[in-house]
């Protein structure tokens, strides 16, 4: 009897177990469904919460580079920019914003030390974390890219590689251009944007310009001051913007030699006076 009551005992422990483990269980499955994957420009599914590496490469430039204007974009409703991860190794000193969501802002100009993408070359890189599952691009828009002789470049070639762990899922791919109305008609400059991420020294089958709906370049119009200006970063420097240093001294300088100025004209001023004064007595004494 001992014997049956402890069987009995043993298995209504186990159904207890066992009935108690199917709502965690449940409950990891639905955890796992919700976090799903996020697809990134059509080509690969990546887990929710992983970092991502962007890198942009440039090749068979015609001449080095000398200048540039671009925006990065991303979602900022799946993807989260790792602040300070934005690199471009290549060129000296590039100023950028990072604090405008969904978008960061960069130019470079320089005379000497121009970076050579004759070959292929990183552009830039940066780092995102997902955040959702779904699907979004990373893309890029360039409102002016010359070199030698600031000539807007007309042989080049854009790809770029995707990196998760260390792995990449995305290599030799073609970067897509931002196709939104507002970039198209806002940030159309001398340099025209193809579909392939080639310029007209190399043109292939998927040679179209993104341009503005009406077809024609369109006046370029700058991203408003309080965005730019409100805080940029150097590339090298990693410093915020601001009034230079060179500036401060002479705002803080300026008041001070207007005023010494101000103060020796009255000294002159009072010393001409006495003297005047001084003569004219003279003059009297001699007269009497």
């Amino acid at each position: 009897m001992k014997k049956t009551i402890k069987c009995l005992a043993s298995i209504c422990i186990a159904i207890t177990v066992i009935v108690m483990s199917i709502p965690a269980a449940f409950a990891a499955a639905d955890t796992t469904a919700a976090k799903g994957s996020f697809n990134i420009n059509g080509e690969a599914d990546i887990p929710v919460g992983k970092t991502i590496k962007f890198t942009m490469y440039l090749a068979d430039a015609s001449t080095p580079i000398e200048g540039f204007e671009m925006r990065l974009f991303y979602d900022k409703d799946y993807l989260e920019y790792q602040k300070g991860s934005l690199k471009f190794d290549k060129f000296s000193v590039v100023v950028y914003n990072e604090k405008i969501p969904g978008r960061i802002p960069a130019n470079y100009s320089a005379i000497t030390n121009l970076p050579d993408f004759s070959s292929k070359g990183q552009f830039l890189s940066a780092d995102f974390k997902v955040l959702k599952a779904g699907k979004a691009n990373i893309s890029y828009f360039f409102t002016e890219l010359y070199g030698a002789n600031f000539e807007v470049l007309s042989t080049y070639t854009f790809t770029y590689d995707v990196t998760v762990d260390d792995k990449k899922v995305i290599e030799n791919a073609v970067p897509p251009v931002n196709t939104d109305q507002n970039t198209l008609d806002n940030n159309q400059g001398d340099f025209i944007n193809y579909s392939d991420g080639k310029g007209d020294g190399n043109k292939s089958d998927k040679h179209e310009a993104v341009m503005s709906e009406n077809g024609t370049l369109t006046p370029y119009v700058a991203e408003k001051v309080q965005t730019i200006t409100k805080e940029v970063t150097t590339e090298k420097s990693g410093k915020s913007g601001g009034i230079s240093p060179s500036l401060l001294v002479v705002l803080i300088a300026s008041p001070l030699v207007i005023g010494a100025i101000v103060v020796a004209v009255v000294i002159v001023n009072v010393r001409n006076k006495k003297e005047k004064e001084k003569q004219d007595e003279d003059k009297t004494v001699e007269m009497e």
